[in-house]
């Protein structure tokens, strides 16, 4: 009977191989299915959300349109503008997303095409706005309440929304029958390894010579160990030397970039022209010694607060907007703007203004306006203290 041992072992090995190839490759096809799905779903939740930053773009959009046209406040124009665009973004995401569906890219070309009818209103109303002409805006005005354009845009989004709902059902519904059969079928797989197991465990309790060759396996196992220890000491005490080097040279990288902030920081408090670094919002970040010099502010005073606490900008004569604020919007550089600096006891110096936008990726974050005095006038000596 131990004659058959080996064989049988084998046979037993061998269909335990076959059980677990099976099993492997129906958990593969498994779980690329399953990959596949949650593709599927991400793509879709992707395609719900773009639809629903579509309807409220939209509904954003003329509402400030609406609100410009009533009030004129620049704000609301600079909403209104950026809304449309946001809303000519989404859709484009949205188009790339459902490329592959002929149908639901198809409708997101029509209400695309309606929602370009509406920005070309909400240009028209803008331009009217802009210029004055009232009545004109009131036309407009008349003519978009009674258009069911937005609603029936609403209307196709919340469609092709529900249609993505649907599938994710449909999806949810495949998904919990694959899950079914996975259990039962990775379930009988295990139930029939263990048995295959302790068959070939009753075979194999009085196998010596396995042990034997097991022992004799286990030594040279031990030898080649040891002998890849030495050698991948030998590689890391390689690598320690290499890292060594590297830091070192890291350090000099970062001394000389210090040096060089430094020797920028110098650069501009030896300036004599008025230096700020401004947010989007115009608020002062950073100013440079001249500020503190010409003005006789403290730079606690001035950091952290609106421009015009130092600098009065005058508007421009023909939109009365504040150019600083219209070049920060517009993300363009603004020459020789004229401007006033305030200054301690009611100071007011004559000044021309430059600034110059900040990027980060593409996107205005900021920008630095240098003021140049021609005569800069000194703060007034202080009366020395008794």
């Amino acid at each position: 009977m131990k004659d058959n041992l080996l064989p049988r072992v084998l046979a037993l090995f061998l269909v335990i191989f076959a059980v677990i190839a099976a099993m492997a490759a129906y958990s593969l096809l498994t779980i690329n299915r399953a990959v596949a799905g949650s593709d599927w779903v991400n793509h879709t939740y992707a395609t719900i959300y773009q639809l629903e930053y579509i309807d409220s773009s939209l509904l954003r959009a003329e509402g400030c349109m609406q609100t410009y046209a009533l009030t004129g406040d620049p704000r609301d124009l600079a909403a209104s503008r950026d809304a449309f665009g946001r809303l000519g973004e989404h859709f484009d995401t949205a188009k790339a997303l459902t490329r592959d569906d002929p149908a639901t890219l198809r409708e997101l070309l029509r209400l695309e095409t309606q929602a370009g009818e509406r920005e070309a209103l909400a240009k028209t109303i803008w331009a009217a706005r802009s210029t004055g002409q009232l009545a004109q805006v009131r036309t407009l005005l008349d003519q978009t309440a009674g258009s069911n354009i937005v609603a029936s845009i609403e209307h196709g989004i919340g469609n092709l929304r529900d249609a993505q709902f649907e599938l994710l059902r449909q999806r949810d519904q495949v998904s919990y029958l694959q899950a079914q059969t996975t259990r039962w079928t990775v379930g009988a797989g295990i139930a029939l390894n263990f048995l295959l197991l302790a068959a070939a465990g009753w075979l194999l309790r009085d196998d010596l010579a396995a042990r034997r060759r097991a022992a004799a396996a286990l030594e040279e196992a031990n030898a080649q160990l040891e002998e890849k220890v030495l050698t991948r000491t030998a590689e890391l005490q390689q690598s320690n030397a290499r890292l060594r080097t590297e830091n070192l040279e890291r350090k000099w990288t970062l001394a000389s970039q210090d040096h060089q902030l430094r020797y920028n920081r110098l650069i501009i408090e030896s300036v004599d022209d008025l230096v700020f670094v401004l947010t989007k919002a115009r608020n002062v970040t950073r100013i440079n010694a001249a500020v503190v010099h010409l003005t006789g502010l403290a730079e606690e005073a001035v950091l952290a607060k609106p421009l015009g606490v130092v600098v009065e900008v005058a508007p421009d004569p023909l939109t009365g907007l504040d150019p600083v604020a219209r070049a920060l919007q517009d993300g363009r550089e603004l020459r020789r703007a004229p401007v006033v600096v305030l200054g301690l006891g009611g100071r007011r110096i004559p000044a021309h203004l430059a600034l110059i936008p900040l990027r980060d990726q593409d996107k205005v974050v900021g920008g630095v306006a240098v003021v140049h005095v021609a005569a800069p006038t000194l703060p007034p000596a202080r009366p020395s203290p008794a």
